[in-house]
């Protein structure tokens, strides 16, 4: 299932960005510690992300964390 930009910016901007952070949190909380529950935790991470983009501050925080992950990735080259 997708769900449309539209419907997550809506949802965004519906709970908050303390409903988004609190999400995020409750996310990482009952990730595993598995291989592969990180990575569903990434995939997780990511919708909320792209709700993030219905404010200016919290998508400029999500586009922070991106640059620095990218900067690891580079170093790791």
């Amino acid at each position: 299932m997708k769900t449309p930009i539209a419907e997550l910016r809506f949802f965004g901007d519906k709970i908050g960005r303390r409903g988004m952070s609190d999400m995020a949190k409750e996310f990482v909380d009952k990730c595993d510690g598995s291989p592969k529950g990180y990575m569903e935790l990434c995939g997780k991470l990511s919708v909320i992300a792209k709700m993030a983009t219905c404010d200016d501050y919290w998508n400029e925080q999500v586009n922070r964390g991106v640059y620095r992950a990218e900067i690891v990735v580079d170093r790791e080259k």
